[in-house]
């Protein structure tokens, strides 16, 4: 049981990479090259923080790198605890899925405002 949690979690860590990886080059595609992508927004909609292109971009890609590779990377992940396993099997589909919605979220976002502004 805790091998076969292991490798669901590996396949739901792989699906939520590539649905980032998949909108980042999507909107990479669509943003002009010297755009300055929005980060944070007010509570006026109008953005407080921009970043360059690649930064702007390759911001949540990265950290969803991190933070799901490191349940592979890690110990943490070989358990013979049948009830440990299912806690990090959770754990760990919620954060692939927590970070997939946030890089949708924020891409659209982006796209949005880049559009209101008459960038795209």
């Amino acid at each position: 049981m805790e091998t076969t949690l292991r490798v669901l979690g590996d396949g739901l860590s792989i699906a939520a990479l590539a649905i980032i990886a998949a909108t980042a080059q999507g909107a990479w595609k669509r943003i002009g090259k010297d755009v300055s992508i929005p980060m944070l927004w007010g509570r006026d909609g109008k953005p407080v923080a921009r970043l360059a292109k690649p930064l702007g971009l390759l911001a949540v890609p990265l950290i969803a790198i991190v933070v799901l590779l490191s349940f592979t990377l890690t110990q943490a992940t070989f358990t013979t605890d049948p009830i440990q396993a299912m806690i990090i099997f959770l754990v760990r589909a919620t954060l692939a899925a927590s970070l997939a919605l946030s890089q949708l979220f924020h891409l659209r976002f982006v796209i949005k405002t880049l559009q209101e502004e008459g960038q795209l």
